[in-house]
């Protein structure tokens, strides 16, 4: 029966929902799955929102996309066993442990580097991003955005290329695997704060206190992550 979902993790909740239709209605590969106008109107969510889930759906098999003819199912349809689940979710939590742990390892050089290097305007630059950014929190607005900019901007300020580019491969690296992110309503909530107080830090050129504030950021998505499903 069709029904309205409630807002967990958005993305993961339509994820869930589609899936649970296929293996509901025992929809083999390329069976018509309802328009998105139909999945929007049993779902109460927003097309964009659909949209976004569709698209990970289809990255992974699991939907067919044709252009003026729907959505079909894909050849990776079929709902996981329990097991195949519980090995692809132990995988997937692993591998962004094992990704926040490279992270850490890379930024605490990482703030060295910004505070040697960067320049006292890219200083200025990096606290208009953090006003906005933080603006955006207190109003508990979306600042997916914002967060990226905050991070690519420092990622900048350390003024090495190849150092810049093995951070963007890493953090495009995390950025597919929380495409499911393991129901947690919002993993990056509680690390917030730490990015007005790391800005701090960069600006007053101390070396230990951004790493030690960076690593309380990291360790705030960790928790998130170490615990899910426990």
């Amino acid at each position: 029966m069709a029904k309205p979902i409630k807002r967990v993790s958005l993305q993961s909740e339509i994820i869930k929902y589609i899936q649970s239709y296929i293996e509901e209605h025992d929809l083999k590969e390329g069976d018509r799955l309802p328009s998105q106008g139909q999945f929007i109107e049993m779902m109460q969510v927003s097309r964009t929102a659909l949209r976004e889930a569709v698209k990970t759906l289809e990255a992974e098999g699991i939907v067919e996309v044709k252009n003026g003819k729907g959505i079909f199912v894909g050849c990776r349809g079929r709902k996981a066993t329990a097991l195949e689940s519980l090995i692809g979710f132990t995988m997937e939590r692993e591998s962004l442990i094992e990704a926040l742990e490279a992270r850490r390892a890379m930024e605490t050089e990482l703030m060295a580097m910004v505070v040697r290097n960067a320049t006292d305007q890219e200083m200025d630059e990096l606290g208009e991003i953090t006003e906005v950014l933080m603006k955006k929190v207190r109003a508990d607005e979306r600042d997916t955005e914002e967060d990226k900019a905050f991070h690519e901007k420092i990622y900048l300020m350390c003024h090495n290329k190849v150092f810049y580019a093995v951070l963007k491969v890493l953090d495009e690296y995390t950025d597919k695997l929380w495409q499911f992110p393991l129901d947690i309503e919002d993993p990056f909530k509680a690390s917030m704060p730490y990015h007005e107080m790391l800005y701090q830090a960069l600006r007053e050129r101390d070396i230990k206190k951004a790493q030690k504030i960076n690593n309380k950021l990291l360790d705030c998505v960790y928790d998130d992550i170490a615990i899910a499903h426990q």
